[in-house]
């Protein structure tokens, strides 16, 4: 009865670790390095970029649908 108990209970711990690592690895996930940049002092008249790197680290596409500049 002893070992039918523990056998159940790693059974029921190895599947519910599955499911938890599953659930966490599901759909996009938006990695950005830098959320912000400060250009400093600009002269006017000085085109200035930045180029910000998107990285979609989940297993399912990442759609950008919106950006707002601030």
């Amino acid at each position: 009865m002893k070992r039918q108990l523990v056998s159940a209970l790693i059974i029921s711990t190895v599947v519910f670790t599955g499911l938890v690592s599953a659930q966490e690895n599901k759909g996009p996930k938006i990695e950005i390095r830098e959320l912000q940049h400060d250009f400093g002092k600009i002269v006017q008249g000085t085109r200035a970029s930045h180029v910000f790197e998107i990285r979609n680290a989940g297993n399912e596409p990442l759609i950008i649908e919106r950006v707002q500049p601030s």
